[in-house]
């Protein structure tokens, strides 16, 4: 019996050893404001201080050393004049980098999308830690968020030295602008996308969703043309999209979304047009082609896509013609009807 007991303690006393170890090893993982990270966690990806999305206001200077992160970081000592760093990005979690030490600013402050919080870079003693979280923010809603840091007063340094994000966020390129006009087009097997090129961008992300207003998937990267056709797709399911545009200094926030189902099975249909002024049109088309004309009016009744849309005239096509297209303009529109058939 006493070998017993003897027995079930030392079982038990494995098992608490086991869960204590479990949960420090847990622990190891999860940093908290003060500590070293040298590098992103899991879930984390990190910006340097030099990326082109962040802008430095006021006087600032680039100290060299290795260790910080990537060998560099930005520092200003005139808190007087009104320094600080500014930047966005898309995610829901932010964290910065910075160099704790007896000189830096307690009383800095920190603004995301107009909520101020307040941190420090002060360390007592006389050694720095290099590459130390300093501040961290999470529970972000999904979104593009505006981000400035203002440098305190009452001390000589600030110091910034990275910047870590979701890491399915990106830093925001603020220099280019968002691709415009974006719509989707059903057809068979395919979504056809287009939008409007962007000036200064050198390519293009495609992201996609299967829920309204995301989160995204990056389905396409380094796509040059102002469109793309998506073939990894179902039927029966909408797709909702965004693009970004891209060049050498970042990415740009997200176009308009634009959303599609994808053409289940081939077939007709006579769409007929009731204009405003009391007359209609009628054709005779396939069911992409009226999918297609479906996904632009219903872009454009939600802000996006081009004034007027153009049908083929192919069941008509007399004379001389390559081809023969009826403009339809978006605000003559009064209503519209779809009579599918089946062609014999």
């Amino acid at each position: 019996m006493k070998q017993w007991k003897s027995i079930a303690s030392k079982l038990i006393m494995v098992i608490f050893v086991g869960v204590l170890f479990f949960s420090v090893q847990t622990n190891t993982y999860a940093s908290a404001v003060g500590d070293q990270l040298t590098a992103p966690e899991a879930g984390w990806k990190r910006f340097d201080d030099t990326h082109a999305g962040v802008k430095y206001t006021g006087n600032w200077y680039t100290k060299t050393d290795t260790s910080y992160y990537n060998g560099s970081v930005k520092v200003t000592t005139k808190a007087a004049d009104n320094n600080y760093v500014s930047f966005s990005f898309y995610g829901t979690k932010l964290r910065l980098i910075a160099d704790l030490y007896s000189d830096r600013h307690s009383n800095n402050t920190i603004t995301i999308d107009g909520v101020t919080e307040s941190f420090s870079e002060y360390r007592a003693g006389s050694t720095s830690l290099t590459n130390a979280l300093v501040y961290e923010k999470t529970g972000l809603p999904l979104a593009f968020h505006t981000v400035s840091v203002t440098v305190g007063h009452n001390r000589t340094n600030f110091i910034m030295d990275a910047i870590d994000i979701d890491d399915t966020g990106y830093l925001i390129n603020t220099n280019l602008s968002a691709p415009v006009d974006l719509s989707a087009a059903a057809a068979i097997e395919e979504i056809n996308l287009s939008w409007t090129k962007v000036t200064a961008a050198t390519s293009y992300n495609v992201k996609r969703s299967t829920t309204e207003g995301g989160p995204y998937e990056t389905i396409a990267s380094s796509v040059t043309n102002a469109t793309y056709i998506d073939i990894n797709v179902t039927s029966d399911v909408k797709y909702y999209y965004v693009v970004t545009a891209v060049n050498t200094a970042g990415e740009s926030i997200s176009s308009n979304e634009a959303s599609a189902i994808l053409l289940g099975q081939p077939g007709n249909a006579i769409l007929t047009v009731y204009l405003t002024n009391g007359s209609e049109k009628e054709y005779d088309l396939s069911m992409s082609e009226v999918n297609a004309f479906i996904a632009w009016y219903e872009n454009k009744q939600a802000g996006t896509g081009k004034a007027s849309y153009a049908i083929d005239k192919h069941d008509n096509n007399k004379g001389p013609f390559t081809s023969r297209k009826d403009y339809v303009i978006f605000d003559k529109i009064l209503t519209f009807s779809v009579d599918e058939y089946s062609a014999k």
